[in-house]
């Protein structure tokens, strides 16, 4: 009996291996992916739309699957969403989820509108002109009865636009047509059109080096070309500052100023027949010279490219872009009202450079203060042949940001600089960026945005104190801050009295300050980890060679009152930095300058 059942049980075990091979040699079954669409994906309220799925996978396997929605409505077994009343134009997720293997699922999206009739659409798109790789906002208006979806579907024939942001650009030349399609009813339209031109070259380059008196430290260089305006006329000019603390283009003149410009080129700007001169006050000394009219070339034409060309203002009357003749012999000598607000900077040998690209946060220098004011300004001047008075005068004559000028990338700077090994080195090459968010080399990215006050301000808070007057300033050659009580942080002894010199053994010191916006307007804030060096070992390292050094710092007095940090061109190694212009948009963003970003 033991024997008999002992080879039953062997007997039923050999039947179960043989029947699971049976099986076997159909493949197992697997769900690989599961997809979801529906038609329409716009509808009102009360309205369908038919979902359907599709099941990929391997074997025998199901293509049964369970319908979701996010909410707004229903959907039935087969796939049937009927919308509910929503309060406002809704998205409505709708996910088919594998019956076999609930891990794979597929969504897609309904656009549910308020009930309510369109009627029209228009478009309209700004700027109307851009340049290859650069963009434009496209904006539509939906009019209709009751509660309808302002919502649309953006499409252009030809280029790249963004279906739901209607941001456009195109890499070729052309005039393209943009439609805005209601999403809630599709048989509504509207149109704009956007003319694409050859685009400019917006980069020009950056030299970090001793200048042209071979005596500069952290100074950042860059050439610029001057043209008589509506001519052919120009010069070249090398070793000009890019200042992104000042506005305007100002050149020293050749002969006593020791620059390179020849002034007669130039017409002067007048204002009831008389000559206009100005005094540029820079934090540690002024300027003083003549309002000219020029064509301002940033960049040059290349690979296709034409140059960045700075060749009127907005809103001017006459051809050129006001700038600064520093030393002009053709205006009187320095008024006492220019010359008693501190050293005169208006030659070579005090400036350190041949001219100042000055890229901040205004459109031009002065502002409306200079446009009307009970108290006239020491800034500008009517000459006679003897003398100057001060005068206010038009924006569009006062000496302007010549990036503000272009017709396009407009909006500001960005400036990279390769990071610094510790100790300085002998030189850097960098870029000089011109617009933000308008070409593909100058987004703003993961850049974080610091909105500043009216006067450019931003806060910077370090050793306790709030520094409400700070600002970010590539014309500085170091980073400069008061550090009153901070141990170590004592300044230099002799020539080198106006920067710090920790001792040489802990040198460089790690610190860290907070930055944050104005009032904190847009809740931006970030710690910036920094060190600094002995200045003076740092002036001797390399046989005293190096003009590059990211440790540079020095202590810094208020402004009228207001504490005040700022961060110079050690700040720039090794980060992008832009400077918004005031009230200039960043295409495809909610930013408006003024603003610094890092």
């Amino acid at each position: 009996m033991r024997f008999f059942g002992t080879l039953a049980a062997v007997s039923g075990l050999l039947l179960l291996i043989a029947c699971g091979g049976g099986s076997s040699s159909g493949g197992t079954s697997t769900i690989t992916t599961v997809g979801a669409s529906c038609s329409p994906t716009a509808i009102t309220a009360g309205q369908t739309s038919n979902c359907t799925a599709t099941v990929s996978g391997t074997g025998n396997f199901s293509s049964s699957v369970t319908w979701t929605a996010s909410g707004f409505g229903t959907i039935s077994n087969s796939g049937v969403f009927s919308a509910s009343s929503v309060p406002f134009t809704q998205q409505v997720t709708i996910t088919a989820t594998s019956t076999q293997d609930t891990t794979k699922s597929g969504s897609t999206t309904i656009t549910v509108a308020t009930s309510g009739t369109v009627t029209g659409v228009t478009a309209s798109c700004n700027p109307t002109a851009v340049q290859t790789g650069q963009l434009t906002t496209c904006t539509a208006t939906v009019q209709g009865n009751g509660n309808f979806s302002p919502n649309v579907d953006w499409s252009a024939n030809g280029g790249t636009i963004n279906a739901i942001t209607g941001v456009f650009s195109s890499s070729s030349t052309g005039s393209f047509t943009i439609t805005a399609t209601s999403q809630q009813n599709p048989q509504f339209t509207g149109t704009a059109t956007v003319n694409v031109g050859a685009g400019a070259n917006n980069v020009a380059a950056i030299i970090v080096d001793a200048g042209p008196k071979g005596n500069y430290v952290n100074g950042a260089f860059t050439t610029v070309t001057v043209c008589a305006p509506g001519t052919n006329t120009c010069q070249t000019i090398d070793h000009v500052l890019v200042d992104t603390g000042s506005i305007g283009l100002r050149l020293l003149a050749q002969g006593t100023a020791g620059g390179l410009v020849d002034p007669t080129g130039f017409p002067q700007q007048r204002l009831n027949g008389n000559p206009v001169a100005t005094c540029n006050q820079f934090v540690d000394g002024f300027t003083w010279g003549s309002v000219a009219l020029a064509t301002i070339e940033l960049t040059a034409a290349g690979n296709g490219q034409g140059a960045e060309i700075a060749s009127s203002v907005p809103g001017g009357t006459v051809p050129g872009v006001p700038i600064q003749i520093i030393g002009d012999p053709r205006v009187p000598g320095v008024p006492s009202s220019c010359s008693s607000s501190g050293p005169d900077m208006s030659n070579l040998q005090a400036l350190g450079a041949y001219g100042v690209l000055g890229l901040g946060t205004f459109e031009q220098d002065c502002g409306p203060g200079c446009v009307s004011n009970n108290s006239v300004p020491n800034v500008y001047y009517a000459c006679s042949s003897s003398s100057c008075s001060p005068t206010l005068l038009p924006l569009s004559q006062q000496v302007t940001n010549p990036d503000w000028a272009l017709p396009a990338d407009n909006n500001g700077v960005l400036i990279q600089l390769p990071s610094v090994p510790a100790g300085g080195t002998t030189t850097v090459t960098g870029s000089l960026i011109f617009g933000i968010g308008t070409q593909s080399n100058n987004a703003l990215g993961a850049a974080t945005v610091f909105d500043t006050n009216a006067q450019a301000f931003f806060t910077t808070t370090f050793n306790g104190q709030t520094n409400s007057c700070s600002f970010i300033d590539s014309g500085s050659n170091a980073n400069f801050f008061p550090a009153s009580g901070y141990p170590n942080l004592t300044t230099c002894t002799g020539g080198n009295s106006g920067y710090y010199c920790p001792p040489t053994n802990l040198s460089p010191l790690v610190l860290n300050a907070q930055n944050q916006s104005a009032a904190n307007t847009n809740g931006s804030s970030g710690v910036v980890n920094f060190n600094v060096g002995n200045a003076s070992t740092l002036f001797s390292n390399n046989n005293a060679s190096n003009t590059a050094f990211n440790e540079l710092a020095g202590p810094n007095a208020p402004i009228n009152g207001c504490a005040s940090f700022d961060w110079g061109l050690s700040f720039f190694y090794g980060r992008s930095v832009f400077t918004g212009i005031e009230q200039q948009p960043v295409t495809g963003t909610s930013y408006v300058g003024p603003f610094w970003a890092y």
